[in-house]
């Protein structure tokens, strides 16, 4: 039983590996499949990348290249082709380096194989990209030579040109780009000599503008700085003007001041005269009316007595000399009577 299903295993495993071998393609991502059958012919449709099923011996494969082919034109090593050599309509002889990317188109795969060009249609593609270079090129002029948007327009008409000519081919190229333009020597000798006095005329009269430009600005300049003096002198006028204006406004308003100073002064000097005068009157009146009345308040019975009292607080007798052997001693320092006549005068 175990050996059953081992032989069984290995059936199926050397199937798996034989039928896919057998019975599958695989084409490649950089590939285009074109299957051709011995029945049926070449099948209209281009295979991409994967596994499409052939019978052995009935059905094959064709492999064309998807990715884009570049067609150089060039003396470099390894360029399928060497430079074109273009006569120009000025009959001027250049070498010209160009590169044209180029792809099968979507879907023509199939087509390139079953109308027989699979091995020729690199060498017809080549054949009609440089007959049409050539057409094309030999329209440059000279000036349009050293123009590089002439150069560019000029690889733009090409390429519409070309297409139409390459679909026959089922291709179509990407860009046509015109890398290089060589005249032969002598010549190149002496259209870099042209183009040397062309440039130094464009230099000569670049600088004869520059002549130009400098007088010019010179001449601005003189008629700036001529402007400003005028205009500072015009400015400083009116600025004299304004001031003397100001400084004679300041002076009457000076005067004006000085002159309400003075009288506002006078006015309140005669004021406060009048008003002292008025304030002495009245203080020397005050003293008289206290005088008059401190002289009747004096003269009154209990003036007289404050007198007294005052006087007695202010009474220093001082030594004096008394003869006790006079009778009449007692009675003029002993009583009451002789002291209040001493003193209030009674």
């Amino acid at each position: 039983m175990n050996a059953r299903i081992i032989r069984v295993m290995c059936v199926l495993f050397i199937a798996m590996w034989i039928v896919p071998k057998c019975f599958l393609t695989r084409i490649e991502p950089t590939e285009i499949g074109v299957r051709r059958s011995l029945t049926g012919g070449i099948s209209e449709r281009d295979f991409e990348l994967g596994f499409h099923a052939s019978m052995p011996l009935v059905q094959s494969f064709y492999r064309l290249p998807r990715s884009v082919q570049y067609l150089d034109f060039n003396d470099e090593p390894g360029a399928e082709a060497s430079s074109l050599e273009v006569r120009t309509r000025e009959n001027n002889i250049i070498f010209v380096d160009v590169s044209v990317p180029w792809r099968i188109k979507d879907n023509g795969g199939w087509q390139i194989v079953r109308e027989g060009f699979l091995d020729s249609y690199p060498d017809k593609v080549k054949s009609t990209v440089t007959g049409v270079l050539r057409e094309g090129l030999a329209e440059l002029t000279n000036i349009d030579i050293t123009q590089p948007e002439k150069r560019r327009e000029t690889a733009k008409k090409i390429l519409t040109t070309l297409n139409p000519q390459l679909d026959r081919y089922h291709v179509t190229a990407e860009h046509v780009v015109i890398r290089g333009i060589r005249f032969r020597p002598e010549y190149e000798q002496k259209l870099q000599d042209k183009q040397y006095f062309i440039v130094q005329g464009k230099l000569d009269e670049a600088m004869r503008q520059q002549s130009i430009a400098v007088q010019t600005t010179e001449t601005t300049e003189k008629t700036i700085e001529k402007d400003i003096a005028l205009k500072r002198e015009e400015w400083n006028g009116k600025i004299e003007n304004l001031k003397t204006e100001y400084e004679i406004a300041i002076a009457k308003v000076e005067a004006e001041t000085l002159r309400y100073d003075k009288k506002r002064r006078s006015e309140a000097d005669a004021i406060f005269s009048q008003a002292k005068a008025s304030g002495d009157l009245a203080e020397a009146r005050a003293d008289a009316l206290g005088q008059r009345l401190k002289s009747q308040a004096l003269a009154s019975g209990a003036g007289r007595t404050y007198s007294a009292i005052t006087a007695a607080e202010n009474f220093e007798l001082g030594e004096v000399e008394l003869n006790s052997n006079d009778p009449n001693f007692l009675q003029r320092f002993g009583s009451m009577r002789a002291w209040r006549e001493f003193f209030m005068g009674q």
